[in-house]
């Protein structure tokens, strides 16, 4: 008798966290490649620098307009000053100024346009630096120095596929839902997969909010730490987890398990050598063991030659170094 941990094995694609189309916010031409296919690169990395003289010198004309609306802004404000002045010696008009004081309203609104302008034209000249939004892989460059690119293209410049961490998707049987969900509500479910005879440990990261009526089956992830880079996106993979842990349960080989009319069995050595039927229900089995209900702990069972035994008969108890 011993704590056994109900293991579920199945298989499942490996899945990226985010992939991230690469697109230009402008149209314009490529003037650098700054990186390679397949390689890594960090968020805030430059991967592309595109033409920018265009905008470059945008920014230069609308900072030359500033400089020149700055200077009418300078002069109109003098003007109002010079105005009041004369309007308290009694030489000009309260509408002379008045009319002074629209005059530098309305160059100070055209000064704030002006400024908003280059703060515009600068973004733009931003846009010649196309920048990673987050680590990852790059995929295949569609662009080369001198292709012209435009934020509606058919197809992105690039690719940027998160890797590490990584996903792996499969689907959990309805039968086995309940005991998914009540380890998930237990803690982290710690979840392995199983890639060129090496183990990687991940957890359980999703589960779907319903089962699909159509295959009778709940999707699942589990996230991997991917440092290695042994999981590859849309590889297919073995993953196993412990549904629960089944206390105190009874094991048997599973060699020890026979199938007759009335159900499961197993033959049980009596103390005078002897076998007896034994009636059981297996509630778990893998290729080691079987956990079964119905017979006692500490029984001696045959694991070999069951087919050719009947109630009564005499055996010879040999140890069976396998046994569980």
């Amino acid at each position: 008798m011993r704590d056994v941990p109900e293991v579920y094995s199945t298989s499942g694609f490996v899945t990226p966290l985010n992939v991230v189309e690469i697109r230009p916010q402008i149209m314009t031409t490529v003037r650098k490649v700054d990186i390679k296919e397949g390689q890594s690169v960090r968020a805030g990395q430059r991967m592309f620098t595109l033409d920018d003289r265009s905008d470059v010198a945008n920014v230069e004309k609308v900072a030359a307009q500033v400089a020149k609306d700055q200077a009418l802004l300078d002069d109109a404000r003098r003007t109002l000053v010079r105005n009041i002045d004369l309007k308290t010696r009694g030489f000009v008009s309260q509408s002379a100024v008045d009319s002074a004081q629209s005059n530098v309203d309305a160059l100070a609104a055209t000064l704030a346009s002006d400024q908003a302008a280059v703060s515009a034209a600068q973004v733009s000249v931003g846009f010649a630096a196309v920048i990673a939004p987050m680590s990852g892989r790059v995929g295949e460059i569609k662009v080369r120095i001198g292709s012209l690119v435009q934020p509606n293209a058919a197809q992105p410049m690039t690719t940027i596929t998160l890797i590490d961490p990584i996903d792996v998707a499969f689907n959990i049987p309805e039968r086995e839902v309940q005991k998914l969900l009540a380890a998930q509500r237990a803690g982290v479910v710690p979840v392995r997969a199983h890639v060129e005879n090496r183990i990687i440990d991940g957890h359980l990261s999703f589960v779907d909010s319903g089962v699909d009526s159509a295959s009778g089956s709940l999707k699942a992830k589990a996230e991997f730490d991917n440092r290695d880079g042994l999981l590859w996106a849309g590889t297919l993979v073995t993953v196993d987890f412990s549904l629960r842990i089944l206390q105190h349960a009874v094991v048997v080989s599973p060699r020890a398990v026979q199938v007759g009319p009335k159900g499961q069995f197993v033959y049980r050595i009596e103390p005078d050598g002897r076998v007896s039927s034994q009636p059981i229900t297996v509630d778990y089995l893998t290729s080691d063991l079987a956990v079964v209900q119905g017979l006692q702990a500490g029984s001696k069972v045959v694991t070999e030659g069951g087919q050719n035994l009947r109630p009564g008969l005499q055996v010879a108890v040999i140890q069976d170094s396998s046994a569980p």
